[in-house]
């Protein structure tokens, strides 16, 4: 069985798409699906898992979270709001969501850009933070559980975080 250590290493050596991989000229949505699925595909938990959907991004523009989109094909800018939206969904509802994002003054890709520079300081600081629990045996049925909880509940603290957050400034712009 694997150690704690090399799961960690796994889950910390996901990929992201940079703005900066994301195409100049405007895609058709079997395109976008595609640079999702195949830009994001180490991020899945099943090699057959949909990290974006035709659903999902007809959804988004229905909800008016996805800036309007002209014609059928999606602007660089669209997809860097996506790739925000992806990022968000993991954690937060699609109200949530829109309360962020369902904006016309963001600029999505300045914030995604910060995003990825703080998420590398993530991926150092990550495996300095459990260094205690780094030993855990994960053949003991207890210790895991009991890992996972506290994992589980470090994930919901910030879920809340962010929460507060977003209700907070929705009081203020009241």
């Amino acid at each position: 069985m694997k150690q704690l250590s090399e799961l960690l290493e796994t889950v910390l050596h996901d990929r992201d798409i940079t703005p900066d991989a994301v195409p100049a000229l405007d895609l058709y949505m079997d395109q976008v699906l595609t640079l999702f699925n195949e830009g994001l595909q180490e991020n899945k938990r099943h090699p057959e898992d949909k990290l974006l959907t035709k659903t999902m991004i007809n959804n988004y523009s229905k909800e008016k979270i996805l800036l309007p989109v002209k014609g059928k094909k999606y602007t660089r800018q669209h997809i860097i709001q996506m790739l925000c939206i992806y990022q968000l969904k993991q954690m937060l509802s699609l109200a949530d969501v829109k309360a962020l994002i369902g904006r016309n003054d963001v600029d999505f890709e300045a914030c995604f850009n910060r995003f990825l520079a703080r998420k590398d300081h993530l991926r150092d600081s990550i495996p300095e933070r459990l260094t205690a629990d780094l030993d855990i045996d994960l053949s003991d049925p207890n210790e895991v559980l009991t890992f996972c909880l506290t994992l589980s509940a470090t994930a919901t603290y910030m879920q809340r975080l962010c929460q507060q957050i977003i209700d907070a400034r929705a009081e203020a712009e009241e």
